[in-house]
């Protein structure tokens, strides 16, 4: 599926963000309400991914959440409902997080990362 640019796999019972191949027009990824605990070190390249929705997964810690960064162009993500969301002190401690790890980040949790700044 070289041409395909949007992908939705909610509701899939999903444990993992790996195993898909030959997609390197995608540029949108949603991937709400499953059961991702998981993203691979490495990854199959997506170079033009900007944006993927991960709400409602099971992502328990940053350096797994950090993992979606293996994507050059990721600028849009959404974690709402994880437990890394949860457990932070703040939206904006951990939005703080994710721009300090990617700079060119424009859209946290459907926030635009001017907006809390």
């Amino acid at each position: 599926m070289p041409k395909l640019e949007e992908l939705y796999l909610n509701q899939n019972l999903l444990t993992a963000l790996a195993g898909w191949e030959s997609l390197p027009a995608l540029k949108t990824l949603h991937l709400r309400r499953n059961k991702i605990e998981k993203i691979d070190e490495e990854l199959p390249p997506l170079d033009e991914l900007t944006y993927i929705n991960l709400r409602h997964n099971n992502i328990k810690d940053m350096e797994t959440a950090f993992r979606i960064f293996q994507f050059p162009k990721v600028t849009d993500v959404n974690l709402i409902n994880n437990p890394v969301e949860r457990e932070a002190s703040s939206i904006e401690v951990l939005m703080a997080d994710f721009i300090i790890k990617n700079p060119k980040l424009q859209r946290f949790c459907k926030r635009q990362v001017n907006e809390l700044m």
